[in-house]
């Protein structure tokens, strides 16, 4: 009788090894599948954010397009140009337009920077920085940029150096 039961406790000790050693198996083929499972959606989540960019470049070329063409490339125009960012975070595509132009003031060198950070798809201004720059041509005036803008999101700057650090969040990841 004990030889029986001996054999029943190894024979229950054997179906729990080879069950538990398929369950090891089984686990690590699961745990092998999850890991790969993670890279496809990792690998497709790039391409999505990838296409999502792309999509923001193109939109973003064709509202400069829609919106600047009417500002002629002359000789007073130093710099017309934008550069653009798909922020994810917001899930929102800003442009920032910078625009230098010659002022015409006779005895004066003067131009202007006028730079505007926009919500492309809202078409909204979300910050402006603009400033005069004048430099007379007789030696007793004094040269002058006096800053006639600047402000994003509502609040007020009062240097270029501020402005560029205060559109950043709206350009970041």
């Amino acid at each position: 009788m004990k030889t029986w039961k001996t054999l029943q406790y190894l024979s229950a000790a054997a179906i729990l090894l080879i069950t538990t050693g398929c369950d090891l198996d089984k686990t690590s083929r699961l745990e092998k599948q999850v890991e790969e499972l993670k890279a496809e959606v990792s690998k497709r989540h790039t391409t999505e954010e990838y296409n999502l960019q792309a999509k923001c470049s193109q939109d973003a070329r064709t509202w400069f397009n829609q919106n600047y063409s009417g500002i002629s490339r002359d000789k007073d125009t130093i710099l017309l140009d934008y550069s653009n960012h798909y922020n994810k975070s917001a899930n929102q595509y800003f442009a920032l337009v910078e625009f230098h132009f010659n002022v015409g003031l006779k005895g004066e060198v003067n131009w202007m920077n006028d730079m505007s950070l926009w919500n492309v798809y809202e078409n909204d201004k979300d910050g402006h920085f603009s400033q005069s720059h004048v430099f007379p041509s007789t030696p007793n005036r004094k040269s002058y940029e006096p800053i006639l803008t600047c402000e994003v999101g509502g609040v007020k700057c009062d240097a270029i150096e501020k402005f560029n650090g205060m559109v950043q969040p709206y350009l970041a990841n």
